[in-house]
């Protein structure tokens, strides 16, 4: 049951930064605050998917990446938004260390963060 509302709260975010990706958004004027959160966002994103998972780690990393580059392509369109092949490297790069976090805290952390495979 708890991992139900753990996969539903993924993608409530997953619908989160689509809505914050595609909304006139005005941000504090320090420099690279957009990519910074451009790779939190994906890194925040691929690793709870991780965890959640814990299967085709690639397939999560190439899916949130897919979901940045479409959400740039999206952004073209709007008339307050901008295309930025920028911000999809730092989706990538977000999406890359939080998929090898997930990786790491899977491999080394307690038993407890892993799926019971058995039926024991």
């Amino acid at each position: 049951m708890l991992r139900i509302y753990l996969a539903r709260l993924g993608w409530a975010y997953v619908a989160f930064i689509w809505i914050m990706s595609l909304i006139p958004i005005t941000l504090p004027d320090v420099p690279n605050s957009d990519k910074i959160g451009h790779f939190l966002a994906y890194g925040l994103l691929t690793l709870w998917f991780g965890l959640a998972c814990q299967k085709k780690p690639s397939l999560i990393f190439l899916l949130a990446s897919l979901m940045g580059v479409t959400i740039e392509f999206a952004q073209a369109l709007t008339p307050y938004r901008s295309f930025d092949p920028h911000d999809m490297l730092a989706n990538a790069c977000g999406a890359l260390l939080g998929t090898l976090l997930a990786l790491a805290l899977l491999r080394f952390l307690p038993s407890i963060l892993r799926k019971k495979t058995d039926k024991t």
